[in-house]
């Protein structure tokens, strides 16, 4: 399934970096043609695709797909040095709602002991 992609948030963070559509696809490595459809909107970029976007941007494929407003990277928001934690949020981020209901409930049990 590809990924939603929030083209004027993509625009934005290349327009921070000051880079033209061609400086970001090679920043990326991506063909600048490629770059220049997700942009516009006539083409999705693959999961993949989206998370070197993200990286690249110094943002989060969350922020890039429209999920949260917060545009810091997750790896800023959360210390993943742990490599626990980032497995514990990339399982809560592709969970249900109603396991992330299940997973927050029991955090909080077991955080409050």
């Amino acid at each position: 399934m590809k990924p939603i992609l929030d083209t004027e948030r993509l625009k934005e963070k290349r327009e921070e970096k000051g880079w033209s559509r061609n400086q970001a696809s090679q920043e990326m490595g991506l063909l600048q043609s490629a770059y220049s459809r997700y942009e516009s909107g006539h083409s999705l970029p693959s999961n993949s695709v989206l998370k070197i976007m993200a990286l690249t941007l110094g943002t989060s494929v969350e922020y890039l797909s429209g999920k949260t407003n917060d545009d810091k990277p997750l790896a800023f928001v959360v210390d993943a040095q742990d490599s626990r934690i980032s497995y514990i949020v990339e399982a809560f981020q592709n969970s249900s709602e109603e396991n992330k209901d299940r997973l927050y409930k029991y955090a909080k049990k077991i955080s409050s002991k």
